[in-house]
């Protein structure tokens, strides 16, 4: 605005575009003069806001599509499906359900489009879904909520592409990203716990189709499983090292800085270059070294302004968390996890869900979530002590396809337990495999394995020291789960 204002004058004043020109030239000289730690501090701040979770999802793709010695390596434009339900011992990602298996996969639309082709799927809900490099989600998803049975078939096509497309779309098929890059979320849910239901399922998986359109007409349109779509590594801007790195929301200074120059010189994970807030900041950014087209060079900055990038991003990390444990409405005492009211351009928002959720908020038409830290008196919940949880049977979520309580430990990872039971679901409720009387189903979460069978039934088990949390989901979630107005009984301590 200012910038503007002053170029006017200058016009005004007789000086013509040269002097225009000058005065930009100027203010942008300005803006990347060498700066005073206070101002690195805010600076590195505000750069964690922007980039927690772009960095994340570059984190995510790095190890999905570019480190070959990944367990989770598929190369880029092909799905990589989960074989069998996730265990504690995986640590992958944060909160993730234990009642479907994933489907993950990393597009780059920027050389030719992806065809996705899924067969008729029945009495099993499923679902594709795409999100950008920002964690927005497409507004379009395919799957048993949203289709009718029968056969689909999508054309995703980049911002960019302008190429002649293949006969045999209609427009309702061809969809277009916002961004060159896209991360592909699937799912298919898991209806029983046994050996045979998890077979069926890796069919279900193993019938669906996700590779790159020459590849597809080369194959003659047929069905194609993910394993056998070529594997092509991919080629984005990386350092020696980045191997190391577990957790992104953990880095620290400047090596949060590092990252972000992944993000900012990685031509598909597009910009926002459009948003007057983002173009600006980037001209901030440029005042410690961060710069598309400019390698980030730490040892030009001096170690009173590497302590204050230190300090600005732990600042930045601990509103960013505290924005998440306060996002969304409270649901008898749960927070209501749901993209109603969350705005991409509230950058402690986006932080806060990169940290602790990444690619969070997901879209309330296909599912909402209910985060719970406390227990029914707000007192954190924690491995030694023991709860319950009641539900009326007259008053279940109304859910149109299944809901899921699982547990996790304080980091959001599943906890290891003689069982293997990750979560309470409405299949298991369903199949009569929950103990209920008296019109409720009670669970019971605790370390211990409870006495009485009838309680074991219904058991969910808590770590044996230190905090815990629930992160339930509604998929198909009614009106009350999407406004909060469920009546979500709260988390009892009872020794």
């Amino acid at each position: 605005m200012n910038v503007q204002l002053t170029r006017r004058g200058a016009m005004l004043a007789g000086g013509g575009l040269a002097a225009a020109a000058a005065t930009v030239g100027l203010a942008s000289a300005q803006l990347m003069s060498p700066t005073s730690p206070e101002e690195a501090r805010s600076v590195a701040k505000e750069i964690f806001f922007w980039g927690m979770h772009p960095i994340g999802i570059y984190h995510l793709r790095y190890n999905t599509a570019q480190n070959d010695k990944s367990p989770k390596f598929a190369g880029v434009n092909r799905l990589s499906w989960d074989r069998k339900p996730r265990t504690a011992a995986d640590r992958s990602a944060t909160t993730p359900n234990a009642t479907t298996l994933y489907g993950v996969g990393m597009l780059d639309l920027s050389k030719e489009p992806v065809v996705v082709v899924v067969p008729e799927i029945r009495d099993h809900y499923w679902s594709v879904q795409f999100a950008d490099n920002y964690a927005r989600w497409w507004p379009y998803i395919i799957g048993s909520q949203f289709d009718a049975p029968g056969k689909i078939q999508r054309l995703l096509i980049g911002p960019n592409w302008s190429g002649k497309m293949p006969a045999g779309f209609v427009g309702a098929e061809i969809f277009q990203s916002p961004s060159e890059f896209a991360t592909v979320a699937a799912r298919i849910a898991l209806t029983d716990d046994t050996p045979d239901e998890v077979n069926l399922v890796n069919g279900i998986q193993d019938s669906i189709t996700l590779m790159p359109l020459g590849a597809w007409e080369a194959a003659g349109r047929k069905s194609v499983r993910a394993e056998d779509v070529l594997v092509v590594k991919g080629d984005y801007p990386a350092y020696p090292g980045m191997e190391a790195v577990r957790e992104p929301g953990k880095l620290k200074g400047i090596e949060f800085l590092r990252w972000a120059s992944l993000v900012l010189n990685d031509k598909t994970f597009t910009k926002q270059e459009d948003g007057y807030h983002e173009r600006n900041a980037f001209l901030r950014f440029e005042k410690l070294g961060l710069k598309a087209g400019t390698p980030f060079d730490p040892s030009k900055l001096s170690p009173e302004i590497v302590t204050a990038i230190e300090a600005g991003i732990e600042e930045g990390r601990k509103e960013a968390a505290q924005a998440f444990a306060n996002t969304g409405r409270d649901m008898k005492g749960w927070r209501l996890a749901s993209d109603l009211g969350y705005r991409d351009t509230d950058w402690v928002a986006r932080a806060g869900n990169g940290l602790i959720a990444l690619l969070a908020p997901v879209p309330s038409r296909s599912h909402t979530g209910a985060l719970g830290f406390k227990d029914s008196s707000g007192r954190p919940l924690s491995g030694e002590n023991r709860y319950t949880l009641t539900f009326d049977l007259n008053d279940m979520p109304p859910v149109t396809e299944f809901w899921e309580l699982p547990l996790y430990d304080h980091d959001g990872y599943f906890v290891d337990n003689p069982i293997n039971r990750y979560s309470i679901n409405s299949y298991m409720l369903k199949r009569g495999k929950l103990h209920s009387a008296d019109g409720k189903l009670v669970i019971y979460i605790q370390s211990d394995e409870p006495k009485k069978a009838s309680q074991r039934q219904n058991w969910l088990p808590a770590p044996k020291s230190g905090g815990f949390q629930f992160a339930a989901r509604f998929y198909g979630p009614g009106t009350p789960l999407i406004d909060g107005s469920y009546n979500m009984p709260g988390v009892v301590k009872v020794s």
